[in-house]
């Protein structure tokens, strides 16, 4: 799964990056913090095409379905991931597939396993970031629903698969992971993306013990 997840790049970094794997960018700078840590139900940077340009902005993690009519709190389902195998075809999931697809912006994402040397009551935090350095994205869907109390709310899903070794020694499921040459395909909602969703996560990853809270 995809608990937590890390973004550091500043703007112009990652504006650089959807620039020359996207498409140019018709709009002002974001001021986009650096976060260690982004956690379910944060306010996220997503990139997504928007009357045929790229354009990005900030969602609620988590997302709330376009029928959804009561109070953001009354959604209860726990929607910050959904799986690759069948987000094709569930309810919740399936017309945000179909057109409404985005990137999550990403370095990294974390997974709890085993005991902190430092407290062995506490679980200890491990980094996954790509071995190489290279830009991801994470492959996310997004959605808008109406609130009476908070009026319209856009939020967004991270799209999970089976985790292939090294991964699946510290959890089943990983983030479905997209590298640059992929961007722009899982944007194009005519495209055939199939092959991004699965088997399995690919060895393409380093593992880093850290000290996150």
């Amino acid at each position: 799964m995809c608990g937590r997840f890390r973004d550091t790049r500043p703007w112009a970094e990652l504006h650089a990056a959807l620039r020359e794997f996207v498409g140019p960018l018709n709009q002002a700078a974001l001021n986009l913090e650096s976060r260690e840590q982004v956690r379910p139900t944060d306010a996220a940077t997503i990139a997504r095409i928007s009357e045929n340009v790229p354009s990005v902005s900030r969602a609620r993690w988590g997302l709330v379905p376009w029928f959804h009519r009561g109070t953001l709190k009354d959604w209860k389902f726990n929607t910050i991931n959904a799986k690759a195998e069948t987000v094709k075809t569930s309810r919740t999931y399936r017309d945000s597939f179909a057109r409404r697809r985005c990137l999550v912006a990403a370095d990294g994402w974390y997974e709890w396993k085993g005991e902190r040397d430092d407290d062995p009551k506490k679980k200890q935090p491990w980094l996954f970031e790509p071995s190489d350095g290279e830009p991801i994205m994470l492959a996310g869907i997004w959605d808008r629903c109406e609130t009476p109390d908070q009026g319209p709310v856009e939020s967004f899903t991270v799209v999970t698969q089976p985790a292939g070794a090294p991964l699946n020694g510290y959890h089943d499921r990983a983030p479905v992971v997209l590298f640059e040459q992929d961007w722009s395909r899982w944007l194009d909602l005519s495209a055939d993306v199939g092959d991004l969703l699965g088997p399995e996560s690919v060895d393409r990853f380093a593992v880093t013990q850290c000290r996150i809270r």
